[in-house]
């Protein structure tokens, strides 16, 4: 027996490869919630309050009615994400001519070898990164990699998109969670931005020798965010007191360096479906080269007023690229005579 009759005989297919399991179910609502709640929960501390002050009779009530608002609107932005009002809000366009040529025979090819149907999903271009989740029908690819990419290397990075699918990605909740958020974390953000802060913890760094620049570094970020955060702690330690207030805003930044362990998993199990459907040496590749597009997941930090984003190096992602190859290989290999 040759080592494509073996492969073909243990290749469970496409479809079984991409198979959403319960674990993906697990992990993926586990990081939606650890991410969003404790935001969440601040944020309805302060819509208590803010109702309070207001004379509201139900001050409660104040958080209920943004809840709805922030759910209805999801829901407009997830049934509207094949409208171009809808895509521009993300920063999507509609392919051109061109593109179309290059993307379609490169999705279709990826989406047979996944065992779904191409024609359930919506092809866009991504110009600017708005670091927004997009639909679970929607496949946006950067324009860059439009340009830069081979073919296979192109296919790779809509197989991985196509893996991020099968995870489940909630999109819905996560838009629900991303939108109740948003007042306190634009606040600080605006924050963190408009006093420079980052800017200038860059600044310094830069004139200090490598291993006190860490050290500044890890002490500029700690002091930046408690300075961006004051203001959220003070307006909670007058509804729920100064213990309180501080616990509510700690626990988001606690929560994101539990995350970063569930989320590496993630992204194994993402780049493990793509090796699996044929396309480790391409995905390696893309990885590989700094001017290509890094497929990534769907950024999760909007959801959180904590700036650490859970990421796992591509050093690491292609190091176990070469390790599930490795594994493939050797079940693969015909026997020896």
């Amino acid at each position: 027996m040759t080592s494509e009759v073996i492969a073909a005989a243990n290749y469970p297919g496409g479809t079984a490869v991409a198979r959403r399991s319960v674990a993906d179910r697990v992990r993926a609502w586990t990081v939606l919630l650890l991410s969003a709640v404790p935001t969440a929960a601040l944020v309805t501390v302060l819509l208590y309050g803010l109702g309070r002050a207001a004379g509201v009779e139900l001050p409660g009530a104040l958080a209920a009615a943004w809840l709805l608002v922030c759910a209805v609107w999801s829901a407009v932005c997830s049934r509207g994400s094949d409208r171009r009002w809808a895509a521009r809000l993300v920063g999507l366009r509609r392919p051109t001519s061109d593109e179309t040529r290059k993307l379609v025979p490169a999705f279709e090819n990826a989406a047979h070898k996944a065992g779904v149907a191409a024609a359930s999903y919506t092809l866009w271009v991504r110009e600017k990164d708005r670091r927004f989740v997009v639909p679970g029908r929607t496949i946006a690819v950067p324009a860059e990699s439009l340009r830069l990419l081979e073919p296979r290397e192109l296919e790779a990075v809509l197989a991985h998109q196509l893996a991020q699918r099968v995870q489940g990605r909630l999109t819905f909740w996560q838009l629900v969670f991303r939108h109740y958020n948003l007042p306190v974390i634009w606040i600080e953000r605006a924050l963190m931005s408009g006093l420079g802060l980052a800017a200038v913890g860059e600044a310094i760094a830069r004139r200090l020798p490598a291993r006190g620049s860490r050290v500044f570094s890890v002490g500029w970020t700690v002091f930046s965010r408690v300075l961006v955060a004051c203001p959220a702690v003070a307006a909670t330690t007058v509804i729920v007191g100064l213990a309180p207030a501080v616990l509510l805003r700690l626990i988001p930044e606690v929560v994101a360096l539990v995350l970063i362990p569930i989320a590496d998993r993630i992204e194994y199990r993402t780049d493990q479906i793509v090796v699996d459907l044929g396309y480790g040496p391409e995905l390696g590749g893309v990885l590989q080269h700094s001017h290509a597009p890094h497929p990534t997941r769907a950024p999760l930090s909007l959801l959180s007023v904590s700036l650490c984003c859970p990421k796992t190096p591509p050093s690491k992602r292609i190091r176990r690229i070469r390790d599930r190859l490795d594994e493939l290989a050797r079940r693969w290999s015909p026997p020896k005579q």
